[in-house]
């Protein structure tokens, strides 16, 4: 009998890691596709929307919400004011936006450089201060909107405990994550 000759091969990895695999391959398993932050889920809308995004909201976030809904004034005419809802990485709805707020507002595209602090980290902020407060977060609902050409970006974060009872109302500087508002 010949002796094959085997190479050992080392493999490390760590417990965070493990979990990570473990996770995904339980949410494949029941069909549950993972949620996203708002930065991955603009990533899905094609340039002539994204550059001219007025609004960016979602709910249920823990800390990411299962699906983005923008609002942007595309690039072309034709398109006019659109309302986009981004699910998985992929838009699975885009119509004529009738927010009459949008549609007679003055509201100012996002300069999404700008936004420094993805509404991951507005929603660790709101986790941080929730908890200063003796109290803990269990959901969050997110707006990203900007108040003029010059303005920084700001986080709207409604807070709701793990009861979904609310809590109060974050307004966050996207450019820098101070806390400018608490209610």
């Amino acid at each position: 009998m010949e002796r094959i000759k085997t190479f050992p091969v080392e493999m490390k990895y760590s417990r965070t890691s493990i979990a990570c695999l473990v996770a995904a391959a339980f949410a494949c398993t029941i069909g549950v596709a993972p949620a996203e932050s708002a930065r991955k889920a603009a990533s899905a809308l094609p340039d002539r929307y994204r550059s001219k995004i007025v609004r960016i909201s979602a709910d249920n976030g823990a800390p990411d919400p299962p699906q983005w809904y923008f609002v942007s004034r595309a690039s072309h005419s034709a398109d006019g004011i659109l309302s986009i809802t981004v699910r998985n990485g992929k838009i699975v709805q885009q119509k004529t936006s009738l927010d009459l707020r949008v549609l007679l507002g003055d509201f100012t595209p996002i300069n999404l450089s700008q936004v420094l602090v993805d509404s991951r980290g507005a929603y660790d902020i709101a986790k941080r201060y929730v908890a200063a407060r003796h109290r803990k977060l269990g959901s969050a609902s997110f707006l990203l909107d900007q108040k003029g050409e010059g303005a920084s970006p700001i986080w709207s974060v409604w807070c709701y405990d793990p009861d979904t009872k609310y809590i109060g109302l974050m307004k966050v500087l996207a450019s820098t994550g101070d806390v400018i508002f608490w209610e």
